[in-house]
């Protein structure tokens, strides 16, 4: 075993060796920057493999002219294979690039023309066309391996990841799962590597890779029955895969960690200072600049786990935080030195270079306690969502319980202590206020849970007293909150200000839970006279059935079997006092407005009466516009 092993270290050894001594000669090949902008540009957008796979062609004759690598015409026509001794020019190897995306791509073409691929034919050219393309990509592996010394190491790592997921594909299509998903993990942990040492771009491309894969993991992952509750953890899956493929993986992985610290040393020598809460602390020591580096890069892959378990992420943060003591020790040694040298000399420049290596030791010792805080933060959740959350059920865990949420917070109070006894953070007055606020409010929710968890062994008088406290801390909270948003922070993302949601929230829950706690009390000590509050509230209801039998008053007609009320059998039920209103008749009310709009016959009434008849166009004293008013007469 042991001889094993070091053969396999030595073997690595030298071929890291082979590449360091002929670095000038290495070419690059950029197999996912290549294919990306092929796929995009020629039609894969719209689904036209066609269109794509006639681009190939055409590029495949110009590269052919271009090397003077033609296969010759007619008679004359013998095909040329690519070796490595044949490689003196990286176009080469974009032959055998754009021969496997032809390959795949007219593999692809016939499966949209023939989704079903009921012809046994077409199935079979189909797979013919995905075979020949993992072949071509397995040739293009093999010219890109290291012990062929023609690529750098980042195209080597590139090509066996192209390799693997075009072979993924024909196990996939032959329903081979178990070979297709080990195929596809493997070039799914090589692109999660390689994102993590390149450009910027060369890391969206990566990711981008990574989630055309997740899905046929996934599948493979479903197919095999290794679902948990109906879902597949991609994640979980890689890790299996790459952990039985054995010395394999080790030796791949070994290639791709040294590709890393290889990418991590250039882009230190480029880090010169660090930004921090509006200070520039500036980096003279490669290898300290390398180690946070090193540890900002693993804490920016939390970003990568939002969907991840919380297993997940707790793995990972412990991963943060050993990166951040692996740069704490060199700073560390870095303090040290620097004392030694002022001990021997002494300058306004050493005094100044000490001061930024102290301040950088504050900012590393700030930063692990900020992710541990974090950490606890999250188990805080995990565990409050088995006790109170969606998770929670009626057979939960009996090894979880409100004490250990009252111990994660307990350590957050802890860790922001630490920040505040941090050298230099106390002429920092923002990071101060903001820092006391957030104490209190962990404070208040340590509080919180510490009453409940009294409250739930029935020392209901203990847990008010616990609430009030909590109350308090939101109430000092309060007072601080306007003055403590109105300076901002140096750095929103190391912000700790408690906002105004965040200070309904507790207090919300504070008002409620202690509601609870009292009703409870109640229930138990708030007996007068031997009567039962809880079989009072029992009785009560709305059915009619339940409702006290009308007064005596009203059912003179008949015998009476009671003559008291159900709330006071003592006293008799005589009549209802005081009484209900009732609707009583009314007189109706009668508008005359019809007077108005009658028409008389006056002249027949003036004949009568023995009057001289009236001139046309004259009218009594109570005609014309007033007399429209006061109604006509």
């Amino acid at each position: 075993m042991f001889s094993t092993s070091y053969q396999v270290t030595s073997n690595y050894t030298m071929q890291v060796d082979q590449l360091n001594a002929t670095k000038g000669a290495l070419y690059t090949l950029d197999i996912l920057s290549l294919t990306s902008e092929a796929r995009n540009s020629y039609g894969l957008r719209r689904q036209e493999y066609g269109r794509y796979r006639h681009h190939c062609t055409q590029r495949l004759h110009r590269i052919r002219k271009t090397l003077g690598f033609t296969h010759g015409k007619d008679k004359s026509f013998a095909t040329r294979p690519i070796t490595a001794e044949t490689v003196t020019d990286e176009k080469y190897l974009h032959l055998m690039l754009f021969q496997a995306e032809r390959a795949w791509g007219y593999a692809m073409e016939i499966k949209a023309l023939s989704v079903a691929l009921d012809d046994t034919r077409k199935q079979q050219h189909y797979m013919n066309r995905l075979k020949k393309a993992a072949k071509t990509a397995g040739e293009l592996e093999a010219l890109c391996s290291t012990k062929a010394g023609k690529v750098d190491v980042r195209s080597a790592l590139d090509a066996q990841a192209y390799s693997a997921l075009m072979s993924g594909y024909v196990l996939f299509e032959a329903q081979q799962w178990q070979g297709a998903l080990e195929k596809f993990s493997a070039a799914r942990a090589i692109y999660d590597k390689l994102s993590l040492a390149g450009t910027s771009h060369q890391e969206a491309l990566c990711h981008a890779a990574m989630d055309e894969i997740d899905p046929n993991i996934r599948f493979c992952g479903y197919r095999l029955r290794l679902a948990k509750d109906g879902v597949v953890n991609v994640e979980e899956l890689v890790k299996m895969s790459a952990a039985n493929k054995g010395s394999g993986s080790d030796v791949l992985m070994r290639e791709i960690e040294h590709l890393i610290a290889q990418t991590r040393q250039e882009k230190a020598q480029d880090l010169e200072s660090i930004h921090w809460r509006s200070k520039v602390l500036p980096l003279k020591n490669p290898k300290l600049a390398t180690a946070i580096l090193a540890a900002q890069e693993t804490a920016g892959e939390l970003k990568n786990l939002q969907g991840a378990t919380s297993e997940a992420k707790m793995e990972h943060f412990d991963k943060v935080l050993q990166a951040y003591a692996e740069a704490e020790k060199h700073v560390k040694k870095a303090l040290k030195e620097d004392a030694i040298a002022a001990a021997k000399v002494k300058s306004s420049k050493s005094e100044q270079n000490t001061a930024d290596l102290n301040m950088i030791a504050t900012y590393i010792s700030y930063s692990i306690l900020r992710n541990a805080i974090d950490r606890n933060l999250l188990l805080a959740k995990d565990v409050y969502n088995k006790l109170e959350g969606d998770e929670a059920t009626t057979d939960r865990n009996e090894d979880v319980h409100y004490q250990n949420l009252v111990k994660a917070y307990d350590n957050v109070v802890q860790n922001l202590t630490a920040i505040q006894e941090l050298p230099g953070v106390n002429t920092d007055t923002i990071l101060t206020s903001e820092v006391g606020n957030k104490m209190l409010y962990y404070k208040a929710w340590r509080c919180f849970f510490t009453a409940t968890a009294y409250s739930k062994l029935s020392r209901h008088v203990e847990a008010i007293a616990l609430f009030d406290r909590a109350q308090s801390y939101a109430s000092q909270i309060r007072n601080t909150l306007g003055r403590a948003s109105s300076h901002g922070s140096g750095n929103d993302a190391d912000s700790f200000n408690v906002t105004e949601k965040d200070l309904q929230e507790i207090e919300s829950k504070i008002r409620g839970r202690k509601c609870q706690v009292h009703a409870a009390w109640y229930l138990e000590n708030g007996q007068e006279g031997g009567e039962d509050i809880e079989d009072k509230l029992l009785l009560m209801s709305l059915d009619e059935k339940s409702l006290d039998e009308p007064a005596l008053i009203k059912r003179l007609d008949s015998y009476p079997t009671s003559i008291t009320s159900k709330a006071n059998p003592t006293v008799p039920h005589l009549v209802d006092f005081p009484p209900a209103l009732q609707p009583i008749p009314a007189k109706p009310l009668f508008f005359d407005i019809a007077f108005n709009f009658m028409d008389y016959n006056h002249d027949a009434l003036a004949e009568r009466a023995g009057r001289p008849k009236a001139a046309q166009g004259s009218e009594s004293s109570g005609g014309g516009w007033f007399g429209s008013i006061w109604g006509r007469k």
